[in-house]
């Protein structure tokens, strides 16, 4: 076979020698930022720690030195130029309408410290400095009808709690009257009128069933209600079987100890007469949804504190809540 007559090609490729990303060019940027770093907070650092008299000498260096010969210099126009009004600027002759920059000249420390700049021209701002359009005075204005409103707001809130309180007085006023007028047209209860106390308090009215000497509601250590108290509290219940207050029933004994083989104390017996008073008014008609709460006090809350074993410790609230709070009186 003939040898081709072909020319033979030899390509040579130059590498660009920079060794990608292995390449030393970026430690020198990062150096001549490091050395530029260290000299900054260098600066910072001596500024930091010089007085003030190696301040002002510092801004004194750093001042550039400007023409106070009325801008005139040496040369061709001499350093003079010539506004269109005919006086000389480009200096800070008083003569010349344009101000050169002063560089911080009359005071160098300032260009250090930010609170020494500008004391002279600070100025105080006036949030309402006239009142041409009569602003204020119709915010006044409404401040007062504002105010005019609450303090009519305030006496109708009095007016109405002195109201509800008027009204709940008299509809109390006639519970009693009622009750009593009961008890009196019984002529087997006629002596038990004495036995029953009426208290207004915060909470509503208090009617209270009290023992005496000689006329006990219950049997000495017994929660059996006795016939004639029976009808007392039946009494009470039509008084108030169509009123729509809640009932609260607390039971009382005195301090005399009562405990039998059972441990059935004073507390057991004043919760059980509550509950016994309970049965009664519910037999009655009272709605039992009215009766929120049955409790028994032993003789915690004593009615007459200074003789704790008195007869009239011995007792039945029944306390007739109102239907919800009135307003606070101001």
């Amino acid at each position: 076979m003939a040898q081709s007559n072909r020319p033979i090609i030899i390509k040579k490729v130059d590498g660009d020698g920079g060794g990608g990303h292995h390449g030393g060019g970026w430690k020198v940027a990062y150096a001549d930022f490091m050395t530029a770093m260290m000299a900054f907070f260098l600066l910072l650092w001596i500024l930091a720690a010089s007085d003030e008299e190696a301040l002002r000498g510092l801004a004194d260096y750093f001042t550039p030195s400007l023409s106070q010969a009325g801008g005139t210099g040496q040369g061709m126009l001499d350093g003079t130029v010539i506004a269109s009004n005919g006086r000389q600027g480009g200096s800070n002759s008083p003569q010349g309408d344009t101000r050169l920059p002063t560089f911080g000249m009359e005071n160098p420390l300032a260009v250090f410290d930010s609170r020494l700049r500008d004391t002279e021209k600070t100025e105080t701002i006036v949030e309402y400095e006239s009142d041409e359009d009569g602003t204020m005075e119709e915010k006044q204005e409404e401040r007062e009808a504002s105010a005019a409103e609450e303090e009519a707001e305030k006496q109708a809130l009095q007016e109405q709690y002195q109201a509800e309180m008027a009204q709940r007085e008299a509809e109390m006023s006639e519970l009693e009257r009622g009750i009593r007028q009961h008890i009196d047209s019984r002529q087997d209860l006629a002596d038990l009128g004495e036995n029953l106390r009426f208290d207004r308090t915060p909470e509503g009215l208090l009617v209270q069933i009290v023992d005496q000497e000689g006329k006990s509601m219950f049997t000495r250590g017994s929660a059996r209600v006795d016939t004639r108290t029976r009808d007392l509290i039946r009494i009470i219940g039509e008084a108030i079987v169509d009123m729509q207050n809640d009932i609260v029933i607390t039971g009382h004994t005195d301090a005399v100890p009562f405990a039998n083989s059972q441990g059935y104390s004073n507390w057991e017996l004043s919760a059980d007469r509550a509950n016994a008073t309970r049965r009664v008014l519910i037999d009655t008609g009272v709605s039992p949804a009215r009766i929120k709460r049955i409790s028994g006090l032993a003789a915690t809350d004593l009615l007459n504190p200074a003789d704790p074993e008195a007869a009239e410790n011995r007792r039945i609230n029944v306390l007739l809540s109102y239907p919800e709070p009135l307003p606070p009186q101001e």
